[in-house]
């Protein structure tokens, strides 16, 4: 939130511009969303790596390049499938949330933050303005869900 409230035009970045803001904002959420997914692969790595299969193909000759591609991928392959749909449904709800706040993607770009924050003066006398956005992340962060939990079972 501090790096999206920063005044990027002092440090020579343009600000208000829809091509900056989208990504000031996915450097942002990129910058800090790698490091759950990177712990997860590394500890899912390590257990796979300490497999007997592992070792054998090892004992059999297998350089690094053909355990790693052969071996230890196909079975990270999951892991990574659930920890990225798991973390599309945090950077819609970050990027939704930091709009709304007026940090994130500003007027007139549209964002379901913005769209948000400006059905607020209207949610008495139209609801539909407010609820039709307020839906769109719902079902986009439940889908990423969804997704992450049917790969996993499979």
């Amino acid at each position: 939130m501090l790096l999206a409230a920063m005044d990027t035009s002092a440090i020579g970045l343009p600000r208000g511009e829809t091509s900056a803001d989208v990504t000031r904002i996915v450097l942002i959420l990129s910058a800090f969303g790698w490091v759950g997914v990177a712990r997860l692969v590394r500890a899912a790595a390590r257990s796979v790596l300490a497999r007997d299969w592992v070792r054998a193909a090892r004992a059999l000759g297998a350089g690094e390049a053909r355990v790693l591609f052969r071996h230890v991928l196909p079975s990270l392959a999951p892991s990574i499938a659930v920890a990225a749909s798991l973390t599309a449904a945090g950077a819609i709800l970050a990027e939704s949330t930091l709009s709304f706040l007026g940090l994130g993607i500003q007027p007139p770009a549209p964002s379901w933050g913005n769209m948000l924050a400006n059905a607020q003066d209207l949610v008495l006398s139209a609801p539909e303005v407010a609820i039709w956005p307020g839906l769109a992340i719902m079902l986009a962060v439940a889908g990423c869900t969804l997704l992450a939990d049917g790969v996993r079972r499979h």
